[in-house]
């Protein structure tokens, strides 16, 4: 099993305006932070942006120092082949845990990609073990 069986996600509270992301993504960008996989939700009035960066904690810290409303958290992710019921495996398997997916997007490239899985962060590691128990190989930022 990996040393650390998570990644973390960085969360930006945002505003629905125009200019609003992209004073995010220019304020990464001339740090030289790197976006491994961007997510946005909204809703009428705010969206929440979540980010996977190999500098988590760098990119956190200055979005909060230029007056962003950020949090980090971990995420079980998941190396996925890019076949039928890949996905549904791995929410089979969670379910028969009794473990809840709180949300879940994909990161893929032509053949292969990641799953990741906001779980409570109190399974994170009895997740880990459950997936590797079944031949499922999560992702560290090191696998990155």
């Amino acid at each position: 099993m990996n040393k650390t069986n998570y990644l973390e996600q960085l969360s930006i509270f945002i505003e629905n305006r125009t200019g609003e992301l992209y004073s995010i993504t220019s304020l990464l960008q001339k740090e030289n932070i790197s976006l491994l996989s961007i997510f946005l939700s909204d809703s009428s009035e705010f969206g929440i942006l979540r980010l996977l960066t190999k500098e988590t904690a760098r990119a956190k810290n200055l979005l909060i120092k230029n007056g962003f409303m950020a949090q980090s958290n971990k995420l079980i992710v998941v190396l996925i082949i890019n076949q039928v019921g890949s996905f549904n495996k791995i929410v089979e398997i969670f379910n028969e845990a009794g473990i809840d997916i709180r949300y879940t997007y994909t990161v893929n490239e032509k053949n292969d990609g990641i799953f990741v899985f906001k779980i409570e962060e109190t399974r994170l590691k009895e997740a880990a073990a459950i997936l590797e128990k079944n031949d499922i190989k999560t992702v560290s930022a090191n696998d990155l």
